[in-house]
């Protein structure tokens, strides 16, 4: 139910798109996401973008 109080939990103005993940979801799957392997390049992607 929105109530004022879950308004502002799921508010997404401030992101670039509504699927964004806010950053309590992000910490939430950061710690999921296996590490790069080692010997190789640098990740360039933002995983969070992915996500």
């Amino acid at each position: 139910m929105w109530t004022q109080e879950n308004r502002g939990r799921y508010d997404r103005r401030g992101q670039r798109y509504p699927s964004d993940l806010t950053d309590a979801e992000w910490a939430l799957i950061e710690p999921l996401i296996p590490p790069a392997k080692r010997g190789g390049n640098k990740r360039t992607v933002d995983l969070r973008a992915v996500v």
